[in-house]
């Protein structure tokens, strides 16, 4: 790893609040405390809702507000500093970032201007959209699950699809997600049990008259795990009458279709693009960084940036080397954990002047959700004669929601994490399970 640059108060600056930028900086916080380092996150958004929950947001299953992290408040209870913005540039030589400027959604006014932010050590926790590939229509009429407004501008327009099938103005709601991963996957399930509530809690009368049609090139979905997982999961959905098309890629979008390679054609006014992964735009600006296919930042074994010093690079927008094989440590929140875990402790024997050994990414399993009471997961075999463990249904969902707690207890340990949880449990027993406005 590099040597640090001597100074008074080391300025540690992490750009991304997602699910490792927001756990870095909270651990750094603890570990540091203002005293030894200044850390600052920088994020374009005010608060924090854990990426694997979007399908969630998208189906009307929770709120936004519901299970956001506000990062002024977060940071001033564990220790760093949070600036508002989006990164626009970076002059390595220099040690700075540019940021853009912060205008008012409401009004349009000019909130920030422009601002050069320095650093000693920078952390880039940018994460991931996904990819387009540029195939026509897929930006103008597909939606995307890369943010917490693209999730909730899908679930108004499910929402709104819905109303009409009950008001007898739209024959059926018909949907396309172009990607058999665990989003599309997700997505498929829950927009399944969101229209059934829709129907118990708001008789929208919806749910008989529901077409949701999978798509992917692959053999078979979620074709990263186990067969047999993936085959659980396929029965689930045919079960919940999903479609599913697969070995089949699509040519083109319009407004009212996927338009299949060989001819198909699946009609759809709501279309979801869920397939493959890719870095920012922002991240082919950055002068110095050595990118993979696809936008990720090239990093080595200490997650450093290769080409440039004191600067590292984590989760979804880094291609860091996973020690299995030549693959690279996958872009999952599973990962990131990881390396947040990895470079708190690295950043601060770094700053101690101590040597700090390789990250390497340890694969825990893998868990799908499938709706309600159900999911599909896998996780590293105990014995030799077996490939995964399995673990499907009522058990696999358990683990599945104890994820998303295991994430509150990195950032508000147990106690508050715990608290949140009976929060949510109680706020259940007074609210619809779905959004309907």
């Amino acid at each position: 790893m590099n040597n640090p640059v001597t100074t008074q108060r080391h300025r540690i600056v992490i750009v991304g609040g997602g699910a490792g930028g927001l756990e870095l900086a909270t651990r750094l916080g603890h570990r540091l405390w203002r005293a030894q380092a200044q850390v600052t996150l920088v994020d374009r958004n005010p608060a924090h809702l854990w990426k694997p929950r979007l399908h969630e947001v998208a189906a009307g299953l929770i709120g936004t507000g519901d299970d956001e992290t506000n990062y002024l408040a977060h940071g001033c209870v564990h220790g760093f500093d949070f600036v508002l913005g989006g990164l626009t540039s970076l002059d390595a030589p220099a040690k700075t970032i540019t940021l853009d400027a912060v205008i008012s959604p409401e009004t349009g006014a000019e909130v920030l201007g422009a601002r050069t932010l320095p650093y000693d050590t920078l952390v880039l926790a940018l994460g991931s959209r996904v990819n387009d590939f540029g195939i026509p229509g897929v930006l103008e009429y597909c939606h995307m699950l890369d943010s917490p407004a693209q999730a909730m501008r899908l679930q108004r327009a499910f929402l709104e699809a819905a109303i009409r099938v009950g008001a007898e103005r739209l024959d059926r709601v018909r949907v396309g997600i172009v990607g058999a991963g665990a989003t599309g996957v997700e997505l498929a399930a829950e927009l399944h049990h969101a229209v059934h509530a829709m129907e118990r809690w708001g008789g929208l009368g919806a749910a008989g008259k529901l077409d949701i049609t999978l798509v992917d090139m692959a053999a078979r979905i979620l074709p990263a795990v186990d067969p047999g997982t993936s085959k659980h999961a396929i029965e689930v959905l045919e079960r919940l009458g999903v479609n599913v098309v697969l070995g089949k890629g699509v040519e083109r979008v319009t407004e009212d279709a996927l338009h299949l390679s060989g001819g198909g054609v699946v009609p759809c006014e709501i279309k979801v693009w869920a397939s493959g992964i890719a870095g920012h735009d922002v991240v082919g600006t950055l002068k110095g960084l050595t990118l993979s296919n696809g936008k990720r930042i090239v990093v080595d074994d200490h997650l450093a940036c290769v080409g440039v010093t004191d600067i590292f690079a984590m989760g979804d927008c880094a291609a860091a080397p996973s020690h299995i094989g030549t693959a690279t440590a996958p872009p999952t929140a599973q990962a990131a954990h990881q390396q947040a875990s990895y470079l708190a402790k690295a950043l601060e024997r770094r700053l101690a002047g101590e040597s700090v050994e390789a990250f390497r990414f340890q694969p825990r399993g893998t868990l799908v959700s499938l709706g309600e009471g159900d999911a599909a997961g896998e996780f590293p075999a105990l014995r030799r004669d077996q490939a995964v463990f399995p673990a499907h249904g009522l058990i696999a969902k358990l683990l599945y929601v104890s994820l998303y707690h295991m994430h509150r207890v990195a950032l508000h340990g147990w106690l508050r994490a715990t608290a949140l949880f009976l929060a949510d449990r109680l706020r259940r027993t007074t609210l619809p399970p779905v959004k309907l406005h």
